[in-house]
Formats: structure tokens, C-alpha cells, sequence
């Protein structure tokens, strides 16, 4: 179980990672417009975060208190 929450914590860690990184403005070293590439990391971002608040919502009602 252990290893369950590990892995919901680096997802949320991860999802926000990618929207922090995503919000950072400005071209790239090339001078290109990274606009695309930063919509589809926010949105990755967003399910990651998505997904693992609901699996603690989920397990935190699943959960077997004493």
C-alpha cells in the first residue's frame, strides 16, 4: 500500500511540476512561440492533479476507520 501512496504523491507532484514549468512565459532559446507546447503540458498537468486528488477523496471515504 505503500507504494500506492507514493505513487499518488509523485503524480501530484509531477502534475504540478508540468503547470508550473507550463505557466513560465516567453519564447525559447530559438525564438520560437512554445504557446502549443505549454497548453498541452498544463492540461497533462491538470489530470495528473485531477486524477490523484481523486484517489485520496476516494480512499480517504474507502477507508476502514477505527
Amino acid at each position: 500500500m505503500t507504494y500506492f501512496w507514493v505513487g499518488i504523491g509523485a503524480m501530484l507532484l509531477l502534475g504540478l511540476g508540468l503547470i508550473v514549468w507550463a505557466s513560465q512565459s516567453g519564447p525559447d532559446r530559438a525564438g520560437h512561440d512554445l504557446n502549443r507546447r505549454r497548453t498541452n503540458q498544463t492540461r497533462v498537468g491538470a489530470v495528473l492533479v485531477g486524477v490523484s486528488l481523486c484517489a485520496l477523496v476516494i480512499a480517504y471515504f474507502t477507508a476502514d476507520w477505527p
